[in-house]
């Protein structure tokens, strides 16, 4: 009797540890694909450092390699539950089905063939951030340990950028597949204040990167000394890099996270519907309200042109894009605004929207209304349905999207696309729990 008891109790271990394996190596491959997300986060935070060491090593191109991270991660996550398990990640399925949609109606207005490639390898991010959360949700905390270390790098590079001046790989062009282009961007505003990029591409990506970052340190860290040090250091390199939006951002976001810790109630639900609504209503206003054509240069202070420049002429620029007739409901087609037109047949058209809204509207017409207007409305699903830390973050990432989203176009630098893709990620497990929870 006790020998038959042995050899059971021996079958059910080895039944159990069987069992155990396959959720382990998925529990490994998931962290794998968790490091390669932070491997190309971190290529774009010392992206400037990155495109220097190349173009010095004589391998320009190699940088587009890494654009096989998102690809083969995408195809793994969507592969791996159909043909273990038979289903479909709706989060996965649901986004490249509209941007397949997107790009072949692209195709039938006559957007170039480039044009619409570039288009899908711009919003190809979101998918993969939404790919990506159910992976990141389990390691939330390493995430957000991660966002520190970034932040700490880009405000050590943007300070020292002040400190020493140009940095070496600043202002170098050098030839790749995609024609010259340049390490980063060389450039001033006014008096010749330079925008300072530090090790980033671009003033703005800094920018965009610190503001994200440092409010992703303000969520991990909760002593009120290091609270302060963090949004000391936030505003000071933003400030160096001249980007008016998030200077105005940072603090009204780094503000709701600070009350809203003696507020849990507090959701963040109508300030960031407000938000979204203003934002989306002052450009409409200014450009079919023709608002900008009655403003002159002169009323605008000099630290201000570039609002006058959007008001005056991106704008109503961007909105001349789109087609007439009803297939302007439809907008005028991925890869029709942006970076992608200089890959097309329109570069003497080129326009760089210089806001979130207008550029999902180009380029997706009433649908892309919905899609910008979609996380808003899905914050209350997740104060719900997530823990504290990822509603705060969740809440905070959406004042950056939104408020800095209205003087700049981050849908196209993939650091912004990747979070934007994240926080899209935790809404369809808001609203879709069966279907996409893993």
């Amino acid at each position: 009797m006790n020998a038959r008891a042995d050899g059971l109790a021996f079958e059910s271990r080895a039944i159990r540890d069987r069992s155990r394996a396959p959720a382990a190596a998925a529990r490994a491959g998931d962290s794998f694909l968790c490091a390669l997300l932070g491997i190309y986060l971190a290529s774009l935070v010392f992206e400037g450092v990155l495109r220097y060491a190349l173009a010095a090593s004589g391998l320009p191109n190699a940088i587009y390699l890494r654009d096989a991270i998102p690809v083969a991660t995408l195809l793994v996550l969507f592969l791996r539950p159909l043909l273990g398990e038979g289903r479909m990640d709706l989060a996965i399925a649901v986004p490249a089905a509209l941007l397949a949609f997107h790009a072949a109606y692209s195709a039938l207005v006559g957007v170039a063939f480039f044009a619409i490639a570039f288009g899908l390898k711009i919003f190809m991010f979101i998918p993969y951030g939404m790919a990506m959360w159910p992976l990141l949700r389990q390691r939330f905390d390493a995430a957000l340990t991660l966002a520190c270390v970034m932040f700490a790098a880009t405000a050590v590079g943007v300070f020292a950028n002040f400190l020493f001046g140009r940095l070496p790989w600043e202002g170098l062009e050098y030839e790749t597949a995609f024609g010259t282009v340049s390490t980063t961007r060389l450039w001033w505003m006014g008096d010749l204040v330079p925008r300072l990029p530090g090790f980033a591409r671009t003033s703005f990506n800094a920018a965009m990167i610190l503001g994200i970052t440092g409010l992703l340190a303000l969520i991990k860290f909760r002593h009120p000394m290091a609270r302060v040090a963090i949004a000391a250091v936030a505003i000071s390199a933003i400030v160096l890099t001249t980007s008016k939006g998030m200077m105005l951002v940072f603090p009204l976001a780094a503000l709701w996270l600070l009350v809203q810790d003696d507020r849990p109630w507090m959701k963040g639900n109508g300030l960031v519907m407000t938000l979204c609504a203003a934002t989306l209503a002052l450009p409409l206003a200014i450009v079919l309200l023709d608002l900008g054509s009655a403003m002159r240069a002169s009323s605008f202070p000099d630290v201000l042109l570039s609002v006058w420049d959007r008001f005056s002429d991106m704008w109503p620029l961007a909105f001349g894009l789109l087609p007439e007739g009803p297939h302007a409901l439809l907008g005028a087609g991925l890869g029709s605004i942006g970076t992608p037109q200089m890959f097309g047949d329109a570069s003497h058209r080129a326009n760089a929207a210089d806001n979130f809204a207008i550029y999902m509207m180009v380029s997706f017409g009433l649908p892309g209304l919905c899609y910008y207007v979609a996380p808003a409305l899905s914050v209350r699903g997740i104060a719900a349905s997530q823990p504290a830390p990822v509603h705060r973050a969740y809440v905070a990432l959406l004042f950056v999207a939104y408020g800095y989203g209205m003087s700049i176009n981050m849908v196209e630098e993939s650091f912004f696309a990747i979070c934007i893709g994240l926080c899209c990620g935790a809404a369809a497990q808001a609203w879709l729990r069966p279907e996409v929870q893993r």
